[in-house]
């Protein structure tokens, strides 16, 4: 009997060790999702599937948050119309806890951002600007905040990168230092009584590791379906930095960790195909509404292609394109001017059309989804030239800025260093002229130093021949529909020298 008894009490106390165990320690399950500008994307997830996994998710991993990235309120042939609007409605029938500010939210720039952060029922988080006007955060949204769930607390940061200034035209916001921002923020959160900080990005920054591995933050989360993961081990991201490099993709992140030990979690993440998921039917609904919206106002029939299109990513941001040609030439047609210019990243469709495809308003306005307007300047041809240089100096990068032109030729030499790059510049047949005054048309962005265009700064401006300045995308379709047939082929405009291919 004495025997049995201290077995039955060796059971019990193995037993209340394996439940105190269990009770010290914490856990949390993250959904995270970004970059989905277009509200029904077939044949890859979208809004209606991703529904359906945060209602999954809610139901039965507990606790949990559901963290938007961003990156989605532009483009799309929606956001062209309402800034994003649409994004914010379907959204708040999903309910995030929370959004990070990505740069493509400065689409429509600093004001209409703050609406749509009014629109919004959950809180947009961006952590590293200061508008000038406040001396504080962007009016609308937060610098950072904490999320409770049960016994867990939650920091959330999201930062932007020092560039994104020059790519999407802040018209008055300062970007502080990112680095900074996030040492110094992860360290008032965790004074707040943050246990875990979790940080959301939209760029590569190179100090990410060097976060993770100081504790600053516990959780890295970014959206970017073009990584490509460095060769350096030690530049790896670590198992708590998390990429979504899926297309129409979220990331599950369960995380474990010792209660008051957020040092030492564990991580299991798993990438989740939104296709992979049912249609919520509220959410489906919604995005029908929208969608017979826009495909009534954009059907219309503008010419047909007699040629293949291709607007993919890299197509329009490494070489002579097709469509940009198509888009230069329409501009410099409407402005009687010597020359245009227009950059690979206002074209986003990133589509390939076949022979005979009819194009329609609908197309073009995907394809020229920015609410750009026509601008037209007097230009030194030093000064063009100076912007021909900064439009091929990342082509390496596919960098949105390379430049799509109309009544110019010229060769890249990719082996000079960025400046030094255009060689053998003409303007329609004859050599430029340093000297020279040329009228140029392009666009409102670029003519106010958009993409590193800061030499079109320097030009004159002209004004344009119609008392409302039109859209870039209307006068597009304007030329084109004059067209019954098109053609869309390079024409030996941008050609490269040094081996690499035109």
């Amino acid at each position: 009997m004495l025997r049995s008894y201290t077995i039955f009490i060796f059971f019990i106390s193995i037993s209340s060790l394996l439940i105190a165990t269990e009770c010290q320690s914490k856990q949390l399950t993250v959904l995270y999702a970004a970059e989905l500008p277009l509200i029904n994307n077939p044949p890859y997830g979208s809004y209606a599937n991703l529904a359906s996994l945060v209602a999954q998710t809610r139901e039965t991993q507990q606790p949990n948050l559901f963290l938007f990235g961003g990156g989605s309120l532009a483009p799309s042939m929606l956001s062209s119309f309402d800034r994003g609007a649409h994004i914010i409605d379907i959204l708040n029938t999903i309910e995030p806890d929370a959004m990070g500010v990505a740069k493509r939210e400065f689409s429509y720039f600093e004001d209409e951002l703050s609406l749509r952060a009014y629109e919004a029922a959950f809180p947009l988080v961006l952590s590293n600007v200061t508008d000038p006007l406040t001396k504080r955060e962007l009016e609308g949204t937060w610098q950072d905040i904490i999320l409770e769930r049960g016994d867990v607390r939650v920091g959330i940061l999201t930062v932007i990168a020092s560039g994104s200034s020059e790519e999407y035209l802040m018209q008055r916001l300062l970007i502080n230092s990112p680095y900074d921002t996030i040492v110094s923020r992860a360290t008032a959160l965790r004074e707040r009584g943050a246990e875990l900080v979790i940080l959301m990005i939209s760029d590569e920054l190179p100090f990410i590791n060097k976060l993770l591995n100081d504790a600053s933050v516990d959780l890295v989360l970014r959206n970017d379906p073009y990584y490509e993961e460095p060769v350096a081990r030690d530049e790896k991201p670590l198992p708590n930095y998390v990429i979504v490099t899926t297309e129409s993709a979220a990331a599950s992140v369960s995380i474990q960790w010792p209660d008051g030990k957020p040092e030492n979690a564990q991580f299991k993440v798993a990438t989740l195909p939104l296709s992979d998921f049912p249609k919520d039917p509220e959410i489906a609904e919604q995005v029908a509404t929208y969608d017979n919206r826009i495909t009534a106002l954009l059907s219309e029939q503008v010419a047909r292609l007699t040629t293949e299109m291709d607007t993919s990513r890299a197509a329009v941001r490494t070489r002579e394109n097709g469509f940009g040609n198509l888009v230069s030439d329409a501009l410099r047609e409407a402005s009687h001017t010597d020359v245009a210019l227009i950059n690979g990243g206002a074209i986003r469709g990133e589509r390939s059309y076949r022979e005979g495809h009819l194009l329609t308003r609908k197309d073009i306005t995907s394809e020229l989804p920015f609410r750009n307007h026509i601008r037209v300047l007097k230009v030194a041809g030093a000064d063009l030239k100076s912007a021909l240089e900064n439009g091929v100096s990342r082509v390496e990068d596919a960098s949105g800025r390379f430049p799509h032109v109309s009544g110019m030729q010229f060769k890249v030499q990719l082996s000079a260093a960025p400046g030094n790059r255009v060689k053998d510049l003409m303007i329609n047949g004859a050599s430029m002229e340093p000297d020279r005054i040329y009228s140029l048309a392009t666009s409102d962005y670029l003519a106010i130093g958009g993409d590193g265009y800061e030499s079109l700064k320097r030009g004159t401006e002209v004004p344009f021949s119609q008392q409302v300045t039109p859209l870039i995308a209307d006068i597009v379709i304007s030329v084109l529909r004059r067209q019954s047939e098109l053609s869309a082929t390079a024409q030996g405009r941008v050609t490269f020298v040094n081996g690499r291919d035109s």
